[in-house]
């Protein structure tokens, strides 16, 4: 009986050049949501990472944080993309909102 090909596929891990975290927030007491700038050996793109971490603790009881599948990556000049468009539709919502309370 031949056997069936797995449905998932192997992924290849990406080897990081450099990673920055750019800001922490604690959403529960054993986990934090993390924004970081990440770096791809042989990528030339810079890539915005948003995903939650676990609490564990190491072998000298200090707590670490491991990266749980929870998060998106996107390249960074996307993201931009996105966030600015965003924060344009708030100003002009502000702005209206404004302009509509002075009549």
């Amino acid at each position: 009986m031949a056997k069936k090909s797995s449905s998932k596929s192997k992924t290849t891990r990406l080897k990081i050049e450099r990673q920055e975290i750019i800001k922490e927030v604690q959403t529960k007491s054993y986990e934090i949501v993390r924004l970081s700038r990440v770096k791809y050996i042989g990528n030339d793109y810079n890539f915005i990472d948003i995903r939650f971490f676990q609490r564990a603790m190491d072998d000298e009881l200090n707590d670490v944080y491991h990266p749980r599948r929870k998060g998106v990556q996107l390249r960074e000049d996307l993201f931009l993309k996105l966030i600015d468009a965003h924060f344009i539709e708030s100003l002009e919502r502000q702005m209206n909102e404004t302009d509509s309370s002075e009549t």
